[in-house]
């Protein structure tokens, strides 16, 4: 059996995502608010992509150049939010943060608590995005006749090479990987240095923290 050095403190991750949903539960507004930002993004890209591929299956265009700036302009919009946000969120925990530290608890221990929380902001803004990206994708197909029902019923279960790292896969399931994918990974980077910073504080002067 490995032995444990005296003083060694350890975080199980059951525990941490335990304490990151209680934080989530407490903060529920500011994080919906969080998360609706990350919805938009991802239901403007699945969206935008889904259209350009049902274009693409009555020969249109499908994917055009200026379609990645959008994208990215508002993925990078989405990304500064998500940093403010969570900024924002460090401010207001200046003393649980200092508490837990006094507790015992280290760096990578509140880096991974606020990492946690990226995850779930990021996982369900993606479902949630996606969900409306497709619904969004479908009406304007029924309302265009030269798309209709069908070809975007076609258009989904077909893949297209012009989607970004997901092109061999069908359209649908392709999009949903990559929209929860973006948005998990832009929430971990949009956090990583307001977890950082937060797990620099220093617990005394966290403690003496004034909002």
């Amino acid at each position: 059996m490995a032995s444990v050095e005296v003083g060694e403190v350890r975080l199980p991750l059951s525990e941490a995502i335990y304490i990151s949903l209680q934080n989530v539960r407490r903060r529920f507004a500011r994080v919906a608010i969080t998360t609706a930002s990350v919805t938009l993004g991802i239901a403007f890209f699945v969206s935008l992509m889904m259209m350009a591929s049902f274009q693409a299956q009555v020969g249109g265009a499908g994917v055009q150049p200026y379609m990645y700036w959008l994208l990215f302009i508002s993925l990078l919009v989405c990304g500064v939010g998500i940093t403010n946000s969570m900024l924002i969120a460090v401010a207001e925990r200046y003393k649980e943060i200092g508490t837990y530290k006094c507790l015992g608890a280290l760096d990578r221990h509140i880096l991974e608590m606020f990492l946690i929380e990226a995850i779930l902001v990021g996982g369900i803004g993606g479902l949630a995005g996606y969900v409306i990206g497709l619904v969004a994708a479908v009406i304007y197909a029924v309302a265009n006749p030269s798309v209709g029902l069908q070809g975007a019923l076609a258009a989904l279960v077909k893949p297209n090479p012009a989607v970004p790292l997901a092109g061999a896969l069908p359209v649908a399931v392709g999009l949903f990987v990559l929209g929860v994918g973006i948005a998990v990974l832009l929430s971990l980077i949009a956090t990583i240095y307001p977890a950082y910073y937060a797990a620099r504080l220093n617990p005394a002067e966290a403690l003496r923290y004034e909002i």
